[in-house]
């Protein structure tokens, strides 16, 4: 079986890996994004963003976590609902894993 990947970002990256780890061999990642050596954004503290067509800072394989100190907020008070589905410690565990892998 194939398996495309649209979106390289964090959560394309996790897939990938997962895919991977259960038997999955014939994975394509697809990003319209730069290779990240490529990726600069002209924007700064004094320039307002120029709306570029293919944004160096949300595009390109790590999305916006490639230029990221690596923080994330592991919490269920905000952020999504996961937690509604499947339980605040089932939902905080899996952001750990999530965690461990990034």
């Amino acid at each position: 079986m194939r398996v495309v990947i649209v979106g390289t970002g964090t959560s394309g990256i996790a897939t990938a890996i997962e895919l991977v780890n259960n038997g999955f061999t014939n994975i394509t990642m697809i990003d319209k994004g730069n290779m990240i050596e490529k990726r600069k954004c002209f924007v700064d503290a004094d320039t307002p963003c120029k709306k570029c067509k293919t944004c160096s800072i949300m595009s390109g394989f790590g999305g916006a976590g490639a230029f990221s100190d690596g923080k994330y907020n592991i919490t269920n008070e905000f952020g999504g609902t996961l937690y509604e589905y499947i339980g605040k410690e089932k939902a905080l565990e899996l952001m750990y894993y999530v965690d461990e892998i990034n």
